[in-house]
């Protein structure tokens, strides 16, 4: 695949989003053609020279997409405020001991959120008390966690997704679930957790291979939470008591919700449908209709 049609593919897939990209998103997030910045620049410089691609507060589109641009900005004001709600819900979540990993992902991750959106959160868990882990993060938010039914959701917690950090490594591997470990934004972490997250999540560089986690500077990861906090001796203690009693409660108060999560001993992925397959079909129609191909 061409440069320009990289360029052009991966404005694409955000257009899917009404998200118009800066140049260093551009480059950052390149689908499947490694290549510099500079080059990326002088291939964004022709679509533009094309009037393939437009551009507006530095923030480039498909041609008669301008709109967007906009509609970034008033985005991100939305976003700003939801962030700071996803803080006081990290900060909450700080008293768990056997948590390892706050992080948020979906639009807010990406500075994209709809005023009703809610707030979805990772949660990475200690080896062997992922239900636990779940049960003591479900209490805390309880007060704040979105309606069971759906009806209110905004600006409320959303606990989509939780792993034991015996298994990082995400699947299917996909553009789409790339996408969705590249865009999420760790709150606070211990143990460098997302290091050895994103390490056990490598194969996203098949998909976008200019990408590095912001945290990485001059090849060397920085600290996202300073120094790593010891936790209670008493939660690091496997108790597969307490622990298969906990599941076994989850489960069964889950049994007659479930639809399309994937729930297993070691990860569990709550989403209400499967937005993976439908993005990946429009984004296969759109790429279709202006005959790029991507290998």
């Amino acid at each position: 695949m061409s440069l320009q049609n990289a360029v052009l593919a991966t404005l694409i897939y955000h257009d899917i989003f009404n998200f118009p990209l800066t140049l260093g998103e551009i480059y950052s997030l390149q689908i499947k053609t490694k290549s510099t910045f500079k080059k990326t620049k002088n291939a964004l410089g022709e679509l533009v020279h094309r009037r393939l691609v437009g551009e507006k507060d530095g923030f480039y589109y498909l041609k008669g997409r301008g709109k967007i641009a906009n509609l970034r900005l008033f985005r991100k004001k939305i976003s700003d405020s939801k962030f700071k709600r996803a803080l006081f819900f990290a900060g909450l979540l700080r008293i768990v001991p056997t948590l390892k990993l706050v992080g948020i992902s979906g639009a807010l991750a990406m500075e994209n959120s709809h005023k009703d959106d809610d707030i979805d959160l990772v949660l990475v868990t200690s080896a062997g008390l992922l239900w636990t882990t779940r049960f003591l993060a479900n209490i805390l938010l309880l007060p704040f966690k979105r309606d069971p039914k759906g009806v209110k959701i905004a600006n409320k917690a959303c606990l989509n997704l939780f792993l034991d950090e015996s298994a990082l490594k995400i699947s299917p591997q996909n553009l789409y679930i790339a996408h969705e470990i590249c865009q999420m934004k760790p709150l606070w972490d211990r143990d460098g957790t997302y290091r050895r997250f994103i390490d056990q999540n490598s194969w996203v560089k098949k998909y976008l291979p200019n990408w590095e986690p912001e945290w990485v500077v001059n090849g060397k990861w920085k600290m996202v939470n300073g120094k790593s906090k010891k936790i209670n001796s008493l939660f690091t203690i496997h108790n597969l008591l307490i622990e298969n009693l906990l599941r076994n409660f989850q489960l069964a108060y889950m049994a007659k919700k479930v639809t399309t999560e994937k729930i297993g001993d070691r990860q569990l992925f709550f989403h209400p449908q499967n937005v993976s397959g439908k993005i990946l079909q429009d984004y296969s129609n759109r790429l279709r209709k202006l005959k790029i191909t991507i290998k």
